[in-house]
């Protein structure tokens, strides 16, 4: 059932544990997998999909926050709640990478992120924050060997959503993450913005870690409004 991940253009951890979401997410689909059945174990799942047990990590920590699994201590992870397949039949909604959609979609993520760093200042974990800072930390790395830096960008993004423990939040991101893809290849690939950027993903970490809810969304509203006048400019 567990097929070894195609890691071939692959760039970073944060494209292969999605697969492992997409993989598990179809053997629940296809009822291979069913409510009680247990997943193999971390190691296991990380010599199956061929990665290492970085990205099947993250992948079950996201799977948990959904509730489509659930682990128990010193026992295991087990498929949780069917009636997940409602939400997982929904998440690949037919999204077109079509530039013309990008300010309605910043439009969008302003509503849902700013709401997001709030509630993420507010409850966050320091394992959570320590997901956001490798995630900074990647991206710093990315632009200094000169990298595409959009999906340890993504991952910043996703680790605040996660962050405010709000699941609607996270599946509606989830099923944008399309656009969210290309919204960001598009902002980063301006000669300038990828440093922007991360100053800003600076900043918001530290008004996350702060609890400072206020200005977390304040900064994150200033962050994507910065990013689509990027985007527009060069389109003129």
């Amino acid at each position: 059932m567990y097929q070894p991940l195609n890691k071939v253009n692959m760039k970073g951890d944060g494209s292969l544990y999605h697969q492992v979401i997409d993989n598990i997410r179809n053997l629940v689909l296809n009822g291979k997998l069913k409510v009680g059945d247990k997943l193999p174990s971390e190691r296991d799942l990380a010599e199956l999909y061929g990665v290492s047990r970085v990205p099947i990590r993250e992948a079950l920590k996201t799977l948990e926050f959904l509730g489509i699994v659930q682990s128990v201590r010193g026992d295991g992870v087990y498929i949780q709640n069917i009636q997940a397949k409602n939400l997982l039949e929904n998440v690949e909604f037919a999204v077109q990478d079509d530039s013309d959609l990008l300010p309605d979609l910043f439009e969008a993520r302003t509503v849902i992120e700013v709401k997001a760093a709030q509630l993420a200042a507010l409850r966050r974990t320091e394992e959570e924050l320590e997901e956001m800072l490798e995630a900074v930390l990647d991206m710093e790395r990315d632009l200094l060997l000169k990298r595409d830096a959009s999906i340890s960008s993504y991952r910043f993004h996703v680790a605040i959503i996660k962050a405010s423990h709000n699941r609607v939040l996270y599946r509606i991101h989830d099923n944008l993450s399309g656009l969210l893809k290309l919204s960001r290849q598009k902002s980063l690939a301006v000669k300038g913005h990828s440093e922007v950027a991360l100053d800003f993903h600076k900043q918001l970490l530290n008004k996350i870690r702060e609890q400072q809810a206020e200005d977390a969304g304040k900064l994150m509203a200033e962050h994507l409004y910065k990013a689509s006048l990027v985007i527009d400019n060069e389109k003129k």
